[in-house]
């Protein structure tokens, strides 16, 4: 016996069964929201990323002024940003006399050494050491892998380096052993390796054993980390740093902190500018592409909407018939264009950190959910709103008038 059961056909079903039967036609469409959905939220993420990053630097960089050999301005900015590992030298002294400089609340050295040839990695990698008895900027921060000060010979080693907790690495053939590991900062520290100045100082005699270009440790330092009082500003212990040893005569400079992060702040203003530029060009591009893609689809569906008006199918529903296929496949493509930024983006994060060349860090998954969801609306939208005017020029149309442009 068969079954008389009518099952109504709804707007959704009529949408997919329609979607389906012109398989071009909503492939073209999916494609531009996907590549839209793809564009906005993958944009979205790096914006934020960068963001975090430089939020990372400021936190790490701690210090109000950075002092170095002349000339090597730039590159401690190579150190600290982009994992471009260096090594320069001054005379120890230089801690004591910036110590005394008025306004200067607080100094601490540190030591670099490249290491070319270690058993964790394939690339030049940055050995920092810091002294623990007047650091104020790099333990605050390590004491979030390790609870305590660092002994002679043990390590803690960046984001971006292997090795777990626990084994040796291996440089200028002495090993040192993995005490912890510090989480992502976006900046050279990734690729960094933090121990105390003893194990430096030993760690610089077995580079120049080796033939390393390194003066005698026990009279050497790279840099100096300097905070200053609550009375004065970095600027102002900067000018007078400047008048005390001479501008450009005395074979160290000062650096400010914000100065390397202002460096970095414009070059994310300008890259997001170009990003928010680039994502608008899209969308409206997008939606006029899929606005003329309609026009021209729905001019030939003339016949098939002039036998549902026959059949009785108001306007309204016809209107909501075609917004309902834009809206389906807009929400294909957007979540399809999403997904797609998110495998290339966690996967190849520090790839994309490399090339892009600024502190760069991803977002929690708590926070890219407005990312998500916002991206998600935008790129939906495209479909429905290209659609909707055609959709109503269409729905004005008289019944014989439509029919008869078919030949019926």
């Amino acid at each position: 016996m068969l079954d008389d059961t009518i099952v109504p056909l709804t707007l959704f079903e009529m949408a997919r069964t329609n979607l389906y039967a012109r398989p071009f036609r909503s492939l073209c469409i999916f494609t531009l929201v996907a590549l839209m959905g793809f564009v906005l939220f993958g944009g979205s993420l790096i914006g934020m990323s960068l963001l975090n990053g430089v939020d990372s630097m400021a936190k790490r960089l701690g210090a109000d002024l950075l002092i170095v050999p002349q000339g090597y301005d730039q590159t401690i900015e190579g150190i600290l940003l982009r994992s471009e590992p260096g090594a320069f030298y001054m005379d120890e002294g230089w801690v004591r006399k910036i110590a005394a400089v008025e306004g200067v609340h607080g100094v601490s050295p540190q030591l670099f050494i490249t290491s070319l040839n270690a058993s964790c990695c394939t690339m030049p990698i940055q050995l920092i050491g810091f002294d623990g008895t007047t650091d104020f900027v790099v333990g605050p921060w390590i004491q979030t892998a390790v609870k305590r000060r660092l002994s002679d010979g043990e390590i803690v080693i960046g984001s971006g380096i292997s090795g777990p907790v626990g084994s040796s690495i291996t440089f200028f053939n002495r090993d040192y052993r993995v005490v912890g590991r510090l989480d992502r900062t976006g900046m050279g520290f990734d690729a960094s390796v933090f121990m105390n100045m003893d194990s430096a100082r030993r760690a610089a005699q077995d580079y120049l054993a080796q033939g390393g270009p390194v003066p005698p440790p026990e009279q050497s330092v790279s840099s100096i980390l300097v905070s200053t009082a609550p009375d004065y500003s970095p600027r102002n212990v900067y000018d007078r740093i400047q008048q005390t040893f001479g501008y450009g005569n005395s074979g160290i400079v000062p650096v400010l902190s914000k100065n390397i992060i202002h460096t970095v702040a414009e070059g994310l203003q300008n890259l997001m500018g170009f990003i928010v530029l680039l994502a608008l060009m899209l969308w409206i591009g997008a939606l006029l592409i899929v606005g003329l893609l309609f026009s021209l689809i729905l001019g030939e569906r003339l016949q098939e909407f002039g036998i549902f008006r026959v059949i009785g199918i108001t306007k309204k529903r016809l209107i909501l018939l075609i917004l309902s296929e834009s809206a389906l496949v807009s929400l294909a493509g957007s979540l399809t264009g999403i997904l797609g930024a998110l495998l290339i983006m966690l996967p190849f994060r520090t790839l994309i950190g490399e090339i892009i060349r600024m502190p760069y860090v991803l977002p929690s998954l708590s926070a890219c959910f407005p990312l998500l969801f916002l991206s998600l609306c935008l790129s939906c939208v495209i479909g429905p709103l290209a659609s909707l005017y055609p959709a109503v020029r269409m729905s004005k149309m008289e019944v014989y008038t439509t029919l008869r442009r078919n030949g019926l």
